[in-house]
């Protein structure tokens, strides 16, 4: 078990430890947002063959030329092919993407040129080069089109596409359940009796896991025996590739939380973390499936996601499994001085002259005000005095596509 607790000593425990995920085949309309599991070269050249790059004529000649005129000898539409090469001073018309005939060095558009009887007459200074697409100008046989381990967007899908590549291989996507322990709790669409909340955790982490590419099998609230709970944690580590655990991981005389992973089986990693909030946080793996325990107090739950099982997620997948980290000059300033390390939550923009941080409102464990539009923690070293405003800070940004960056 990791004894040095510092939080990338932590990571590198998860991603170690981690396993990676399934490969599948699917099709690329289906395949926005995943994460490719091979990398993928290109079968031809692209274009295959020479293009016209506007709409306008075919040009054959020899060298640079301000002044010729050329003989119209027809014109082609798209889809079709001009099966004899252009002789010098002949000109075809051509559509923008058609394929270009054996002798034509350049294309110039129609606006550029008058037609007299029969003739073409260019109103441009012509260069041999203009207007033509190149074979291979895209992309060369046996590129790299996209690599393993890369979020595939529209841009790639398309790619794909232009290549005639209907499907590609991705890794499978992370299931997770979510298992609450908190005693105080009922399910976020009930009513609770007093003395109870509603589960805020369930609809949070789902909402994550969802942004990082997993789906959410199952949110349960603990009900029953110590060994009923214990059957029904064992039965979900089967079934899924990450469980969360959320409460019940601070108390004064019981850890339940470890107490529970550990009576299954659970290999820990590591337990407990230096850090506000959320200090009250481990990991384990059982067989395949990765266990996490955190707070069951909102903003500590939602800083143990970012940091850990998004961690986990992240290289289950092939991604980067980091969180990116920059600088960034705070707005507003934090007024304490920290005891062990503090994860500050925070809104990151950009204004052209760099990235700034807002300190969010709410910043106590238990409120979920400081979660709202926060997209960056600022990252506060142990012992760390009071930030002021206008300083510059480390943050780490919690979105790495930058979705909630305002450029």
């Amino acid at each position: 078990m990791l004894i040095d607790k510092d939080i990338e000593k932590t990571w590198l425990q998860i991603i170690n430890n981690t396993p990676r995920l399934s490969i599948e085949n699917i099709t690329i309309l289906e395949a926005l947002g995943r994460v490719s599991a091979a990398n993928v070269y290109a079968p031809t050249n692209l274009p295959s063959n020479r293009q016209s790059a506007v709409d306008g004529y075919a040009l054959a000649n020899s060298k640079d030329d301000t002044s010729n005129s050329y003989t119209l000898i027809g014109s082609i539409g798209l889809g079709e092919v001009f099966n004899s090469p252009l002789q010098a001073g002949e000109a075809l018309g051509v559509g923008t993407g058609g394929d270009l005939p054996e002798g034509a060095v350049t294309v110039i558009p129609h606006e550029n040129t008058e037609i007299q009887n029969g003739i073409v007459i260019p109103t441009m200074s012509i260069k041999i080069g203009n207007n033509i697409k190149e074979a291979g100008e895209d992309y060369r046989n046996d590129d790299l089109l996209i690599k393993e381990g890369h979020i595939l967007g529209p841009g790639e899908l398309s790619l794909l596409a232009a290549f005639g590549i209907t499907e590609v291989q991705v890794f499978s996507r992370p299931k997770v359940g979510i298992f609450s322990l908190s005693g105080n709790v009922v399910p976020y669409n009930g009513t609770p009796l007093p003395g109870k909340i509603r589960d805020s955790n369930g609809p949070l982490l789902s909402a994550l896991v969802k942004q990082d590419g997993g789906i959410t099998t199952i949110i349960n609230i603990a009900e029953g025996q110590k060994q009923d709970i214990k059957q029904s944690l064992l039965e979900l580590s089967e079934q899924v590739d990450i469980i969360i655990i959320t409460g019940g991981t601070y108390s004064e005389y019981d850890n339940e939380a470890r107490s529970l992973m550990e009576d299954i089986g659970t290999k820990l990693l590591y337990w407990g973390v230096p850090i506000q909030p959320g200090s009250h946080t481990g990991a384990g793996r059982l067989n395949s499936c990765m266990i996490f325990a955190l707070s069951g107090n909102p903003t500590s739950c939602a800083v143990g996601y970012y940091l850990f099982v998004g961690t986990a997620i992240r290289e289950m997948q092939g991604l980067n499994p980091y969180l990116p980290r920059i600088k960034a000059i705070c707005t507003n300033g934090f007024p304490k001085k920290t005891g062990s390390r503090r994860l500050v939550r925070g809104y990151a923009s950009y204004d052209g002259e760099g990235f700034k941080v807002t300190v969010q409102p709410g910043q106590k464990p238990s409120m979920l005000r400081s979660l709202i539009e926060c997209n960056a923690f600022i990252d506060l070293p142990a012992n760390y005095p009071p930030v002021e405003e206008g300083q510059e800070v480390t943050i780490l940004l919690l979105n790495t596509l930058y979705d909630f960056i305002k450029f």
